[in-house]
């Protein structure tokens, strides 16, 4: 109330010195020439207001439309929590189940399509450094999977899930999209597009934890 009340009084001020070229001639001798004898710290203190004031109403105009960010209502998950009968109901297929098993050709193709889909955000060592990184920094940065603190500590199972299904970006708060195919989809296969099928998915799956020297969680 008090600005809206200023602002009517400095813009009556304005109108009555601009209406009438004598009145600003006035105003003009008055706070820039000043009175004749006056000191010359006196006029540099009224040059230094005459300053300010539009300082001041510049920094209040910006300050009043500048874009702000408010810190998210939630705090983050990187790994959400899944309900047992969700994670239960995801089958690992025989030859992913074991690492010991896992093939060199399964874990190949799984490499191809991790650099041809992954690699650029979540970058080409698994650290999580890819070019398109700096771009995702809310709610947090893609994964490092090199860090002991994330597939390392994760199931089978669960990583299968957040790499499918978990992405999903308005419910849990992720820029990583969904990376799977329609069940109905027989023809689902990528290398620039988002339809893994479920073997693609656990291929790359193998792959990051072969590449990283990490082992799922039992």
């Amino acid at each position: 109330m008090i600005v809206l009340y200023m602002g009517f009084v400095i813009a009556g001020i304005v109108i009555h010195v601009t209406l009438r070229d004598e009145r600003m001639r006035e105003f003009a001798d008055f706070f820039i020439i000043g009175p004749a004898g006056e000191p010359l710290a006196m006029r540099i203190q009224r040059w230094g207001l005459l300053a300010v004031i539009p300082l001041l109403i510049g920094w209040s105009v910006y300050d009043a439309l500048r874009p702000t960010y408010a810190p998210p209502v939630e705090i983050f998950q990187r790994h959400p929590t899944v309900g047992e009968e969700i994670l239960g109901s995801i089958k690992v297929p025989d030859w992913a189940a074991e690492p010991a098993k896992w093939s060199p050709e399964a874990i190949a193709q799984g490499k191809v399509l991790y650099e041809a889909n992954c690699a650029v955000c979540h970058g080409e060592k698994l650290d999580g450094k890819g070019p398109a990184a700096e771009g995702f920094r809310y709610p947090i940065r893609p994964a490092d999977f090199t860090d002991a603190g994330t597939i390392a500590q994760l199931t089978l199972p669960y990583v299968y899930w957040r790499f499918t299904v978990g992405g999903i970006q308005n419910q849990f708060n992720s820029a990583m999209p969904r990376w799977t195919a329609s069940a109905d989809d027989l023809e689902a296969s990528t290398l620039h597009s988002y339809d893994f099928t479920s073997d693609e998915a656990w291929k790359v799956i193998m792959y990051l934890y072969r590449a990283t020297g990490h082992e799922p969680r039992r």
